[in-house]
């Protein structure tokens, strides 16, 4: 008899799913096996690719038990109840719970017995990033390719890096060891980097043959190196960022606001998803739908380019995963050529659309601009005033626009004058006011404009259906 915790068993099953161990094969049933002895239990699930693993603590008696997945999903729950299963003689399992309250007790088929691979003898330590480095790697890869093998991630063993691409965005990060000097192709399996293991604990990688094992805490994860395929050499294709012709340097508002609203900027294409970076004098970026006569823009006025002015006709999601990796910094090489994104440890590339088809300008688009921060000290809004000229909070640099807005005063040698008069202060608070009308009032229009984004397509949608009618009509008076 062996006793183990609901919530762990419920976090095995969501794991399950995860690493796509729940899916029947040639010569693989999804079931799980518990391992007992004195030492604890081992909760195992395994198949030709992958293997997980969870270490119980504690006492048991020594035996083996197997539950079939069906098992796991009818205990499913997140306390703290214990959950007992026994071998219920010849090829049965016995497994009690309590619902609310309430005892169960059910007998399950036990499942087949499965091969778990090879555990290493040796593991290596690495920070806690590798397992967020995993979860950033895994989505540039395309599982679906036959091309190359863009459906793995490259591990290499000297440079202790990751790399990721599918062809179309590129991803790589340095770093972390690996006890092998070899290069090895590893499957991206969705349970690498998960949340649910993510312990904030070192992550400790090692090899068993054709095995990687990753271990953190009680937790094992177990993948088969993939023989078969070869990588690209993307080494020849990344730029150096110093070579850049022109640099955007996002804010930290703006990247917020824009990772907000990317998703909802208007778009009729699912397949490319395209938005315009113009990058001239202003930051701005466009988006639209076939039947919109005018575009919709959004303006950063907190960002700023650094070189010749440029023009980037670009897959919106790749821009949002660089803002999801925290990248600020986008390094441009010309209208054609790919997008870098760069830090100490990391190189984010992707390519860019064709273009010929970026959204031109537009004399009076759909305006909306990122919103600046409505609460400011009274003697800077005077001065932002009172001199047209002046660097504003959101075109200064990036360092200094932190630094002004953790300390929340003005950096300039008015802020240490005695206090304005109060007639001053009532001034300041009006202009407030009006500030926080302006972006109520953009706030609002933009609102207008996604209704009206959603009319239109109710309005297609009704096209369609007249048009269906009228063709089952005519087909009623031919069928006549």
């Amino acid at each position: 008899m062996i006793s183990i915790p609901r919530s762990i068993l419920s976090t095995f099953r969501s794991l399950i799913r995860k690493a796509g161990l729940h899916k029947r094969s040639a010569g693989y049933t999804p079931g799980v096996t518990l391992v007992a002895d004195g030492h604890g239990c081992l909760i195992r699930c395994a198949s030709p690719q992958v293997a997980l693993q969870y270490q119980h603590p504690g006492s048991f008696a020594t035996g083996i038990v197997r539950l079939p997945l069906e098992a796991l999903e009818a205990v499913e729950g997140k306390d703290h109840d214990t959950i007992t299963v026994e071998a219920d003689g010849g090829q049965r399992t016995l497994v009690s719970w309590t619902d609310r309250g309430v005892p169960r007790q059910a007998s399950f088929d036990a499942p087949k017995p499965t091969t778990f691979p090879e555990i290493p003898t040796e593991f290596t330590a690495n920070e806690p990033v590798l397992w967020s480095a995993l979860r950033d790697a895994v989505p540039v890869t395309d599982r679906e390719s036959s091309r190359y093998a863009l459906g793995c991630l490259h591990l290499r063993g000297k440079l202790g890096r990751i790399d990721a691409t599918d062809g179309k965005h590129v991803l790589t990060q340095t770093g972390f060891k690996f006890p092998w000097t070899d290069d090895v192709l590893l499957p991206a399996n969705s349970v690498l980097g998960c949340r649910a293991l993510d312990l904030k604990q070192p992550i400790e990688v090692g090899r068993a043959g054709d095995w990687i094992g990753f271990r953190s805490g009680p937790w094992l994860v177990l993948l088969a190196v993939q023989k078969e395929g070869r990588f690209p050499k993307i080494d020849d294709v990344i730029p150096k960022p110093e070579t850049a012709k022109s640099r955007l340097e996002l804010s930290v508002d703006d990247a917020t606001f824009l990772g907000d609203v990317l998703p909802r900027l208007p778009c009729d294409d699912p397949l490319f998803e395209p938005v315009t970076l113009d990058l001239n004098g202003r930051v701005l970026m466009r988006a639209r739908e076939a039947d919109q006569a005018r575009p919709t823009q959004v303006e950063l006025k907190g960002s700023r380019l650094e070189g010749p002015a440029v023009t980037l006709n670009t897959n919106r999601n790749y821009l949002a995963h660089a803002l999801r990796l925290g990248f600020r910094t986008l390094h441009s090489f010309g209208p054609e050529a790919p997008v870098l994104c760069a830090d100490d440890r990391r190189r984010f590339l992707w390519c860019l659309l064709d273009a010929k088809s970026a959204i031109p300008r537009h004399e009076d688009p759909l305006c909306i601009t990122a919103p600046i921060e409505a609460r400011r000290p009274a003697n800077r809004i005077k001065q932002v005033l009172s001199k047209p000229h002046s660097t504003f909070p959101g075109k200064a640099p990036m360092a200094a626009t932190t630094n002004i807005r953790q300390a929340g005063v003005s950096a300039t040698p008015h802020d240490s004058q005695p206090a304005k008069p109060t007639g001053t202060r009532q001034a300041a608070s009006t202009i407030e006011q009006a500030l926080a009308l302006r972006d109520a009032l953009r706030g609002i229009a933009q609102q207008a404009s996604e209704l009206a984004r959603s009319l239109k397509q109710q309005k297609r949608q009704a096209r369609i259906v007249a048009t269906t009618l009228a063709s089952l009509k005519e087909l009623q008076k031919v069928a006549a």
